[in-house]
């Protein structure tokens, strides 16, 4: 559970809710296996693949989160009042008290790609981080702004896990992290402003839905 429930955080965490369509590709390292996620959006709703194994649609506006695992065609769907659930329980994984840090700038300066970036730092109770941001990103304050709107919405112990993208002054497009004894590298591949099909966040045909596990205290 705590393994499953993990996962699903970190890729909730990855989506990036913007007003228009948006195409984003992150090439993901954990534990030295590669794969990539590639995250769609349109408006509040947002698809993320990650490689060929899950797939997670999200829409804010009806609150409503649904977690697809392709090998087994399985389904499970998460309300709002689910997402609490589930934010809570990660609350108490964390401790109740524990309190949210920001990211801090070095001063150091590397080209990733085409980027210039700075360097950031991070540290919070379940782990720590290298972010190289680029603050010349075009578009970088949209791609981050809703992300927090989202966290809000689910209950919020999101700052212990990682820092939130508003609280960077740039695109992150690469990052190192240690979180709960799991090593992640993650690469910005690519960002494409260009419309997203609205059939991609249909429930593909044929999976059976499962029912979310009670978590404790309910």
């Amino acid at each position: 559970m705590k393994k499953s429930l993990l996962l699903f955080i970190c890729v909730v965490f990855s989506f990036q809710t913007a007003l228009a369509d948006w195409t984003i590709t992150q090439k993901n390292t954990t534990d030295g296996k590669a794969e990539n996620m590639v995250i769609k959006v349109k408006g509040d709703k947002t698809r993320a693949d990650v490689g060929d194994q899950m797939s997670v649609i999200s829409d804010a506006a009806a609150g409503e989160v649904t977690m697809f695992m392709h090998a087994q065609k399985m389904m499970m769907k998460m309300n709002g009042d689910s997402m609490k659930g589930i934010m809570a329980l990660a609350g108490q994984m964390l401790g109740k008290n524990s309190v949210p840090s920001k990211p801090v700038a070095t001063g150091q300066m590397e080209k990733v790609g085409e980027y210039e970036t700075e360097i950031y730092t991070w540290s919070g109770q379940l782990g720590s981080g290298k972010f190289w941001v680029a603050k010349d990103f075009p578009g970088f304050a949209e791609l981050n702004a809703v992300q927090d709107k989202l966290m809000k919405a689910m209950g919020n112990p999101a700052a212990s896990f990682a820092p939130q993208n508003s609280d960077f002054p740039g695109m992150v497009v690469k990052s190192e992290m240690n979180v709960m004894g799991k090593s992640v590298l993650s690469e910005l591949v690519s960002v494409a402003k260009d419309p997203v099909d609205e059939a991609i966040f249909k429930a593909p045909e044929g999976y059976q839905e499962m029912k979310m596990p009670t978590l404790p205290g309910q």
